[in-house]
């Protein structure tokens, strides 16, 4: 059957055009056991996810159209669990999403940050327990990131009109998946995709709190006089008030790609996307406090023992004191507009600027072999104004005392900030050489990327704009400490810092197909980073700084895909992945820096993953199972008599766990989905479940589409988790969160071959819960165990994080 009767057979049946095959257009089919068509994104170049590009999620194989119309599956080829989110959930029920957000239906994925409105705030995901920077997130096989560690900024690269579809792998992938942090799992995004068809839409998104979105995408088509070339185009301008007070955003998006044939057995694709946004919000406060300035929480509720054993202590973010955030602005509560505080609005902007580009050839050698090579840059600055607690400092004067000469002169009344600023730019380059032959595949690659970054703190009086002379300096006391630090000229700065990295990658792996229904893949990889800094005023430490520190290590993958019917396979990963130690690791002034570094090794995971994918005609269905060891946590030394400035390895975390997937067509055109996971995460030193990883998460949904008409509802529940790690008190576990749920009603209806009018209500049920709490041990109780002194119970300046509340958006489109 060709593709294009298969494209036409989908659409009479009122389905999806293939949601899972994501980015590519020309399609390959064979006729699977159960009648259906077998369908792959693998052969067309230039679209991201094709036969050439490097993760295991980059070909894309469904078996059933019950797979191809669910809004999560996974592939018949993967070798680890898998989460492909198709391009129709996308484009139909997350219009203001940034692409945690596309994910959070995933198992075992829980999503914090949101509650600014959807889309109109930063949020972090967490997988299996895994937090932001210990899993890679890349674009087109691209990873990227932040240069101090590889942490992410959801709004600040890719908003969701430049994505045409994520696949989460929970695991580190075979050899050739590429990043700093190939050890918790993969995000994997790829870009809008070109059509050979001339076309495109105006689309206006509008909301609450004064929200608008507007897109616009423009389809060249194939452009014969250019050999075929193909163009997409798009941009989007953003603004919001926010769900919460005084917190408003504004951005705007340029994105395009070309792919251009070049011969016969050469394919060029040229991507750029620019990116600029602002927001208010501040710096120093994670949240709204519940607490009063004379006691700590009161609304919380007591159970017997949670899963760990441990006696649970619920914090609800109810009955909360009168002063409090929460009881003076209610869970709405994000700035003020009280120019004599830190958190007024206009003291808390962010000023954030990127960029992401790169060229890619792809040459077809013959006698099989291929190349694939890409040269890449992306950027990012971060310019950031921020209230602060404190008082204003104008500089020094009089005599003091021997132990403390210099005399602090403050000013009353006047509100400290600062200033904070991060920019960096980072260069790449991926080249692989591919060989297919009877007995399976070859592939060979390397990867090199340097970055430079410059970063700055300045603490600001904020009222009048000046210097204020906060930061710890040399008193002129004679001591060792003292003459370490800067003079007090230097005393506005906290930081002033260059740092750059140099890394390298090398990898092959080897394809072996004894038999045609059997892959089995041994690889290698080879990991060098080379980490310096250079700062006159370093961060934390407060001391000049100029080195440099090189990790290495040989990691071993061994996956296998047995297909045991052409619409049924099992998979076995084991895998080794690592976290290389980010730039806090230099944030000492120690005579042992240097032997520290020396010591500290790379954080390493072994993963062992099995499972299995079956796509029936009316049911589709993958479940996996998981051990993943960590070893080489790095943290602060507890020992006593220990330089707690120091970064250290401490132990061993063991994450474990269950995950299934389910899709059923009932009828045509009706697809109901669920999915859910247990995921244990637990430290082996301590045997506690670690902060912010859910016992569980669940999801459950449906998608009815009819002549142009579409309807959809989705429901994602997370289980109970805490919000800080564990710290040894015997008789309390505190920061507790409840479990709670979220909901996503959409609605659509193409009118006639133009227009397209549609409805989004997020969080339907309009769940007002705690997602994330940022601690403080001011004003908390404490009890002594055993000589030990714990924190018992809550602080003063707790802050919470809620949902956001019950939200309607309205999209109309026009199509040419």
């Amino acid at each position: 059957m060709k593709p294009q009767t298969r494209i036409a057979l989908l659409i009479a049946g009122s389905l999806p055009a293939l949601a899972c095959a994501t980015a590519a257009q020309a399609q390959t089919a064979a006729v699977a056991d159960d009648g259906q068509t077998k369908s792959t994104s693998a052969n067309d170049a230039g679209q991201a996810n094709d036969k050439q590009s490097l993760t295991s999620s980059d070909i894309i194989v469904t078996g059933s159209r019950t797979a191809e119309s669910a809004p999560l599956t996974a592939s018949l080829t993967t070798t680890q669990p898998q989460s492909a989110v198709s391009r129709d959930y996308i484009d139909n029920t997350t219009p203001a999403a940034d692409f945690n957000e596309l994910i959070a239906l995933t198992p075992g994925v829980s999503i914090t940050g949101a509650g600014n409105g959807y889309g109109f705030g930063e949020t972090k995901a967490v997988i299996r327990g895994f937090q932001d920077g210990e899993y890679n997130i890349t674009y087109d096989s691209i990873p990227f990131g932040d240069t101090n560690n590889p942490t992410h900024h959801s709004t600040a690269f890719f908003p969701s009109n430049t994505i045409e579809t994520v696949v989460v792998d929970r695991g580190p992938g075979n050899a050739s998946q590429l990043g700093q942090a190939s050890y918790g799992g993969n995000l994997n995004m790829y870009s809008r995709a070109v059509k050979d068809q001339m076309g495109g839409q105006v689309q206006a998104i509008a909301g609450p709190w004064n929200s608008f979105i507007g897109r616009a995408e423009f389809q060249s088509g194939a452009i014969q006089s250019l050999g075929g070339t193909r163009i997409v185009l798009t941009g989007q301008i953003m603004q919001s008030d926010g769900a919460l007070t005084y917190s408003p955003v504004a951005g705007k998006n340029l994105y395009g790609k070309a792919v251009v044939p070049i011969g016969a057995s050469n394919t060029l694709t040229v991507m750029s996307t620019w990116n600029r946004n602002h927001y208010y919000q501040s710096d120093v406060a994670k949240g709204a406090t519940c607490g009063s300035a004379t006691k700590g929480i009161a609304g919380f509720a007591n159970a017997a023992l949670g899963p760990d054993g441990q006696p649970l202590t619920q914090l609800s973010g109810t009955n909360c004191a009168a002063s409090s955030n929460v009881g003076v602005y209610g869970k709405n509560y994000g700035l003020t507009n009280d120019p004599t505080t830190m958190d007024y609005w206009r003291y808390n902007r962010t000023d954030k600027t990127t960029d992401f580009s790169y060229l890619r050839l792809q040459s077809e050698l013959g006698s099989g072999f291929s190349m694939d090579n890409r040269v890449y840059m992306y950027g990012y600055t971060n310019n950031t104004l921020s209230g602060n607690s404190g008082t204003v400092v104008t500089g020094f004067a009089g005599a003091g005392t021997p132990a403390s000469p210099y005399v602090a002169v403050t000013k009353a009344g006047d509100v400290l900030g600062y200033n904070k600023m991060n920019k960096y730019r980072v260069l790449g380059y991926i080249g692989q050489l591919n060989y297919s032959f009877a007995l399976g595949k070859i592939r060979l690659g390397g990867w090199y990327e340097h970055a430079d970054t410059d970063r700055h703190l300045v603490d600001l009086d904020m009222t009048t704009g000046a210097l204020s002379f906060n930061e710890k300096f040399n008193n002129g006391n004679g001591s060792a400490a003292q003459n370490a630090l800067p003079s007090t000229a230097l005393a506005a700065i906290q930081y002033v810092q260059h740092s750059n990295w140099s890394q390298y990658q090398l990898f092959g792996e080897f394809e072996i197909r004894p038999i045609d229904s059997l892959a089995i893949t041994p690889g290698v990889k080879y990991v060098h980073f080379t980490r310096g800094v250079d700062a006159l005023v370093n961060q934390k430490s407060r001391g000049p700084i100029d080195t440099s520190q090189t990790w290495t290590k040989t990691l071993p993958f061994l996956t296998a895909n047995w297909e045991a019917m052409t619409n049924w396979s099992f998979y076995a990963q084991y895998a080794q992945g690592m976290y290389v130690p980010d730039l806090s690791s230099f944030y000492s002034t120690s005579g042992s820096l240097s032997t520290a570094l020396d010591a500290l090794k790379p954080q390493t995971t072994t993963n062992y993953q099995v499972g299995t994918v079956w796509h029936g005609d009316k049911v589709s269905i993958d479940v996996d199972g998981y051990v993943i060891n960590v070893n080489n946590k790095i943290g602060t030394c507890t020992t006593v008599g220990c330089d707690t400035t120091l970064l250290v390895n401490i132990g061993q975390v063991r994450y474990k766990g269950v995950e299934g997937q389910l899709s059923l067509m009932p009828v045509r055109g009706l697809t109901l989905f669920a999915n859910g996971s247990y995921n244990y995460a637990r430290s082996v030193t301590t045997g506690a479940q670690i902060a912010k990883a859910p016992f569980g998460t669940a999801a459950a949904g449906f998608v009815y589409r009819d002549q142009g008409f579409r309807l959809s509802f989705n429901q994602k529940y997370t289980g109970p988790q805490y919000a800080t790690e564990f710290s040894g008190n015997p008789n309390l576990r505190l920061y507790r969160i409840k479990p709670y749920s979220v909901g996503e009603f959409a609605m659509s209806q193409e009118v006639g071959e133009h227009f397209r009018l549609g409805i989004t209500v997020q969080n339907v049920f309009d769940s007002r819960a705690v997602t994330a709490i940022s601690s403080s041990s001011s004003g908390a109780p404490t009890t002594v165990v055993n000589g030990v002194s714990y924190q018992n119970g809550y602080g003063q300046g707790d802050q919470f994080n809620f949902l956001p509340p019950r939200s309607f958006l309205v999209d109309a489109r026009i199509k040419f």
